[in-house]
């Protein structure tokens, strides 16, 4: 997947500095940084790896200050806490690339079983009978779920953004 680094900011509710439209596809740690690549700064003691690192974009805390000239190509987006916000952006990205939907082979459903809209059933899983399964939920792969089981709606939230619906 790419992202933006406007993109980025919005979800981390950051403010961007540089190209906005900078594209990344992957992680890189600060120092191993290459172009297309997202990193953070948070702890002070590589600090230094922020002025030659080669990836495309750093999240950094607010109140950082360059005390000398940043690469041309590398654009930040500050943010509260650049720890807490790349760990929020990497759970984030896990909710994404799991967010299947659909039956795999082979599965079985028990008689008199409700199965909501948009839902994922992994391969190898059980639903026994007479069990209710809501809207968008995700059963993974391996999963046993007994006779007259009802799994309703949750909603996830970071920090208060009801960011993406889970079952």
């Amino acid at each position: 997947m790419e992202f933006s680094a406007k993109q980025i900011a919005d979800i981390l509710e950051g403010k961007v500095e540089g190209s906005e439209d900078v594209l990344v596809r992957k992680l890189s740690k600060i120092e191993e940084g290459e172009e297309g690549s997202l990193t953070f700064l948070a702890n002070p003691k590589y600090i230094d790896f922020v002025y030659n690192t080669r990836a495309s974009v750093v999240i950094v805390n607010e109140d950082f200050s360059p005390s000398k000239s940043l690469p041309k190509t590398l654009t930040l987006i500050k943010v509260k806490d650049a720890y807490q916000s790349f760990a929020r952006l990497l759970d984030f990205y896990n909710h994404l690339k799991n967010d299947k939907t659909g039956t795999e082979d082979p599965v079985f459903i028990g008689e008199n079983v409700s199965l909501g809209k948009d839902i994922y059933i992994g391969a190898f899983s059980y639903i026994g009978k007479g069990s209710k399964i809501a809207d968008g939920v995700k059963i993974y792969p391996n999963t046993y779920i007994g006779d007259d089981v009802s799994i309703g709606e949750v909603a996830l939230f970071i920090q208060g953004v009801n960011y993406i619906r889970i079952q």
